[in-house]
């Protein structure tokens, strides 16, 4: 599934900037790709999305697919705008972009 729709943005993907503390007052440089149109999944009695997310804590980090729980994206993201996301994390688009 090529998620980039007509107009170069993606389509079902929520984005999701990550924090280093619970506060979500100092980002960690990276973003979380929630690939919502795939639907939620449990997994150790969490609800989770399928996503594209940070290998490493440090800033534009490489990527890869994971599960993030809901439960995470609460605690420690905030959700973010395409755009946003894109000048924060241009490993994860060049990833986003192969598909």
């Amino acid at each position: 599934m090529n998620p980039l729709t007509p107009q170069g943005t993606m389509n079902g993907i929520r984005f999701y900037l990550e924090f280093t503390d619970l506060s979500k007052r100092k980002s960690g440089g990276n973003v979380v790709a929630a690939l919502v149109l795939n639907g939620i999944y449990w997994s150790s009695g969490q609800p989770c999305y399928e996503a594209i997310a940070a290998l490493f804590d440090r800033p534009n980090s490489p990527v890869a697919g994971t599960g993030v729980a809901l439960t995470y994206l609460r605690l420690k993201c905030r959700r973010i705008s395409e755009a946003k996301a894109r000048a924060i994390h241009s490993a994860l688009f060049r990833r986003l972009e192969q598909s």
